[in-house]
């Protein structure tokens, strides 16, 4: 049947038939349509002939169970309905991407065509990755895995940092491969050396690429080592698959950045706390990447960007944002203006030691993230509004804390309510014995 024209029409699976609107794009495995179908638009991804190899009926029967299923999270762009085969050629529909949202490449890098594009905030950055993170952790948890990770799978929107994920008819079951492998330099090294099919472990790597790149924009494996003047598949799977090296190793030196292409990655590193930091360094150690040593999960990650969300404030100086991050003194630098911003109190939840600033919100997340809920938010620091030198702390959650003074009294704080922020306050979020938080 080839490539579809305006007017042609479809039989879908489920019954009805779709419309071909207009094109919206080529790429290596099909063409995208827009199509109507019951009144409504979608978009229509037809397959090229041939690209499955002889795999037609594994793929379609997994598109099939796909839609059955449904899509582990509102990100997905996820397949909604499977036309009938047409000369062992089909497509599937799925939702168009609405307006305001950027591809991820474009994150990295623009031009006259095409204008970079730059997030609105920190906060909406971190949200991006928590978004993501979330989705994958979805996708992992109903038991597949996506097999393709990549730059060209994500819209984000740049205001808020939502996310939209495309391309997700390679999805799969755990076991289950369909001669999908993934594209390179996003690939784990085991695919790139041809060791293992893709799976939820090689998503895992993929997506330590994704988080670098959105923080940092240079790709975390491309440094002086691997930048030869003529590139060979050969260098290709030694740089990205049986040697890689990290450009910020701390073993070894050999892979630095390249003075001239390092300004975003230099100024970011410089920007991130050490925690983010240690965690890539340790994503990107040779034990990780060649298995020796588990691949960070889904579960850390998250918590690694709700707590940097967290400490994203503003300066009371120049008004910028800034990361309000301990390092070693209770005077945090603002990474804009560069004034040293006093700290007085601090909360300790559980492990962490969160630094008490004017607009400091508290995640579910972080009080107990066994409730698997990143969304809804427990507290807020507010201002005295008679003495804005002085801080309170909001109950923004729906129950009422129980506050321990340090007289041994206890105190009920109904929602909406504040209580001052004051050194020895324990503050009993959700009830239970190990929901609370101290303030130092």
């Amino acid at each position: 049947m080839g490539n579809l024209k305006v007017h042609d029409k479809l039989d879908i699976q489920a019954g009805g038939q779709v419309e071909v609107l207009d094109e919206f794009g080529s790429g290596g495995q099909g063409t995208v349509y827009k199509v109507s179908y019951n009144g409504k638009t979608y978009a229509l991804k037809w397959y090229h002939p041939g690209v499955f190899k002889g795999k037609e009926n594994d793929f379609y029967k997994n598109l099939e169970n796909n839609i059955s299923n449904g899509a582990p999270t509102d990100a997905f762009l996820w397949p909604k309905a499977i036309t009938k085969v047409y000369n062992d050629q089909f497509g599937y529909l799925m939702d168009v991407r609405p307006s305001g949202y950027e591809e991820l490449t474009n994150f990295f890098v623009g031009g006259r065509k095409q204008k970079q594009a730059r997030f609105k905030s920190f906060y909406a950055l971190c949200t991006a990755a928590i978004n993501i993170i979330e989705a994958f952790r979805a996708l992992h948890n109903n038991g597949y895995s996506y097999q393709d990770i990549n730059n060209g799978n994500f819209f984000i929107n740049p205001e808020n940092g939502d996310v939209l994920i495309c391309d997700n008819d390679n999805v799969s079951p755990f076991g289950t491969n369909l001669g999908i492998m993934g594209k390179q330099r996003w690939m784990a090294p085991e695919i790139v050396m041809g060791k293992n099919d893709p799976d939820k472990n090689s998503d895992r790597f993929s997506l330590a690429v994704v988080l670098f790149r959105l923080l940092f924009i240079n790709h975390p494996l491309e440094g002086r080592y691997s930048t030869p003047p003529c590139m060979t598949k050969e260098l290709e799977q030694k740089y990205y698959g049986s040697a890689p090296i990290f450009v910020y190793d701390p073993t070894t030196s050999e892979n630095r950045p390249i003075p001239g292409t390092d300004h975003n990655l230099k100024l970011f590193w410089n920007v991130y706390t050490d925690y983010v930091k240690d965690a890539f360094i340790r994503a990107f150690s040779h034990d990780v990447m060649m298995k020796q040593k588990p691949r960070i999960l889904e579960k850390e990650w998250m918590d690694i960007f709700i707590r940097l969300r967290t400490e994203i404030g503003r300066c009371p100086y120049c008004g910028q944002e800034t990361f309000y991050t301990f390092k070693g003194s209770h005077d945090i630098p603002c990474m804009e203006c560069g004034k040293k911003i006093p700290i007085t109190n601090a909360l300790q939840i559980k492990n962490q030691i969160l630094p008490i600033f004017p607009g400091l919100k508290i995640s579910l997340w972080t009080v107990d993230s066994s409730l698997e809920d990143i969304r809804t938010q427990v507290a807020e620091v507010v201002k005295n509004p008679k003495d804005p030198r002085l801080l309170g702390l909001r109950n923004l959650s729906q129950r009422t804390w129980s506050v321990n003074l340090p007289d041994g009294s206890q105190r009920p704080l109904p929602p909406q309510q504040v209580v001052p922020v004051r050194a020895g306050f324990e503050i009993h979020f959700l009830g239970g014995t190990n929901d609370s938080g101290i303030i130092k």
